[in-house]
């Protein structure tokens, strides 16, 4: 028998995390689409380098500016180039409508998701998603060995091994 472990929380309740997060801080960089999802997408691979497991347990695709939770891009593709301007909704099966979705998590999930805003806040959706684009990078390696035009999934496992590596490596300093 397998035991199913389900994630924390949900990459539509992280976004939604950041965006409010992002609205008790106006002089930071605003909050559009690239910049959502390379939050959402380092608030994952860091949750799974500091071996946590997933935060989340929807893919992260190879897109062609960067690593993209594909529900993400479907809720927030209206915002085009522009600031998004409202949360992420998801519907509700016990409730039969659209709802805001909040994360759902232990009181330790708040602290690393502040730690990861503080991180990565004053970074635009461009410089991010560059970020995400440099050697070694788990997109980087996907993009090396597949066509980005079926968007792969980046695997869990990769993400991992190379941001495990880089924790391990912070802690060496």
């Amino acid at each position: 028998m397998t035991t199913t472990v389900c994630a924390p929380t949900s990459a539509m309740a992280v976004a939604n995390w950041f965006l409010n997060r992002a609205k008790s801080e106006p002089d930071v960089p605003t909050v559009d689409q690239l910049k959502l999802y390379k939050l959402v997408f380092y608030a994952h691979a860091w949750y799974l380098g500091n071996n946590c497991g997933p935060l989340f347990d929807e893919d992260v695709e190879a897109w062609p500016h960067g690593p993209v939770v594909r529900d993400l891009y479907l809720e927030f593709k209206d915002a085009g180039r522009g600031q998004i301007k409202s949360l992420g909704t998801r519907f509700g099966a016990h409730a039969g409508k659209f709802e805001i979705e909040t994360p759902v998590y232990s009181g330790e999930l708040e602290p690393f998701l502040e730690s990861v805003w503080n991180s990565y806040k004053k970074h635009s959706g461009t410089q991010l998603s560059n970020a995400t684009h440099a050697s070694g990078e788990p997109w980087t390696i996907v993009a090396q060995k597949r066509d980005l035009a079926g968007k792969p999934t980046i695997p869990n496992e990769l993400i991992e091994q190379v941001y495990s590596a880089k924790v391990e490596r912070s802690r060496q300093h």
